[in-house]
């Protein structure tokens, strides 16, 4: 099982929840997995096969880079991170 931490713009997608408890083995899965709970949710995170490049992943609390096709491990802990603005 991976833990997925929701990021507070995606929250209204999932009820205002702020974590789930997923099982998958990739990034894909594991997104396509959120998705069943949370419809709309797949479409905010990947475009045209890619996860959008605003967004980048906190794996066990470092920020990586992951494709879709990457391998996740059980008892993993990936935050969504949206790029911050500013200047």
């Amino acid at each position: 099982m991976i833990t997925v931490i929701i990021p507070a713009v995606l929250r209204g997608l999932c009820g205002g929840t702020a974590k789930l408890v997923i099982a998958a083995t990739t990034v894909d899965g594991l997104l396509r997995a959120v998705e069943e709970r949370c419809p709309g949710f797949y479409d905010r995170v990947v475009e045209q096969g890619h996860v959008r490049p605003e967004l980048m992943f906190a794996l066990d609390g470092e920020v990586v880079p992951l494709a879709l096709h990457d391998t996740l491990r059980s008892g993993a802990e990936i935050a969504i991170v949206p790029a911050m603005a500013g200047g």
